[in-house]
This record gives C-alpha cells, sequence and structure tokens, in this order.
C-alpha cells in the first residue's frame, strides 16, 4: 500500500517538475498555491524596466515579495520573459543582479558579465543559443569569444 502511494506521489512530483506556467506580470494571482503545486516552473511575461525595479529594490510591493518567497518555498523556478527585446530600456547590469533568469520573447536567455574584461569562465556558464549583452567598454579574452562562437552564442553591444 505504501509503495502505491509513494508511485503515485513520485509521478505526480514528476508531471509539476515538466510543467511550466506562463503568467503576464499584470495578471499574477494574488494566492498563488494552485498554480504553484500544479507547476514546476513559472514564466512571468510582459516584463518591463519597472517591473525589473521593483524586484531589485529594497521597497518592493507586499504582495510582489509574499509571492515570490512563496515561489521559493514552493520549490519553485521563476523566469522573467521581456515584453520585448529589451533594447534600449533595459540596463545590462539588472541582468547581473537578478537572480531569475530572463528571456526575450523570442526565447533567448540573456546574460551579462559585469566584469571590465569577460573571460573563458564567464562565459563557460552560458547555454549554448542564449545571448551575452555586454557594453562596449567591455572586452572579451580570445578563449571567451572562441567559446561565444563554438556554443552558438551571440553578444549584443552598447554604448
Amino acid at each position: 500500500m505504501i509503495e502505491k502511494l509513494v508511485k503515485i506521489i513520485v509521478q505526480r512530483l514528476e508531471l509539476r517538475a515538466a510543467n511550466k506556467t506562463s503568467i503576464a506580470v499584470s495578471k499574477i494571482p494574488r494566492d498563488p498555491v494552485t498554480i504553484f503545486m500544479e507547476s514546476g516552473t513559472v514564466r512571468l511575461t510582459q516584463v518591463n524596466k519597472h517591473f525589473l525595479e521593483r524586484i531589485l529594490g529594497g521597497n518592493r510591493a507586499e504582495s510582489l515579495n509574499t509571492w515570490l518567497e512563496t515561489a521559493v518555498d514552493y520549490g519553485v523556478s521563476i523566469e522573467l520573459e521581456l515584453y520585448d527585446n529589451g533594447e534600449p530600456w533595459l540596463d545590462y547590469a539588472m541582468l547581473a543582479q537578478l537572480n531569475y533568469p530572463v528571456f526575450t520573447r523570442s526565447g533567448e536567455q540573456l546574460f551579462h558579465s559585469s566584469g571590465q574584461v569577460i573571460c573563458y569562465g564567464d562565459s563557460a556558464i552560458i547555454p549554448s543559443g542564449s545571448t551575452l549583452c555586454k557594453y562596449k567598454k567591455q572586452l572579451i579574452t580570445p578563449l571567451a569569444n572562441e567559446y561565444l562562437t563554438k556554443n552558438n552564442i551571440a553578444v549584443r553591444e552598447r554604448q
């Protein structure tokens, strides 16, 4: 009897881990428990600069703070999807400060290294097919550049 119960629980946990839900930032439910019970990953869509500033700011709205803490309690992964490609409004430094992966509407994941020189170690953590966002003043070492090219990682450069 216990083995059957454990098997059912494991199956439900596997289904939950594989399930991904998308919710527009403007429609975040006050009580997300139902969503968190069914989904292992929740992608917040239509994210803008104001929302990113709210997440990074120390004075988050109480409801957003509670919502994000509840996600952690339930072991849910949060992803952020920008309402566009993030140009030109996205401050690349925000990407390095966020604890959540950031994606464009087209699905590319954005990364930023805050160092003056982007070395192999910085580029090696970027998954293939993603995008490295850098400022013109940042340099890329030859080894890092080789890795970026080999793994099909696009590089966006901005003043």
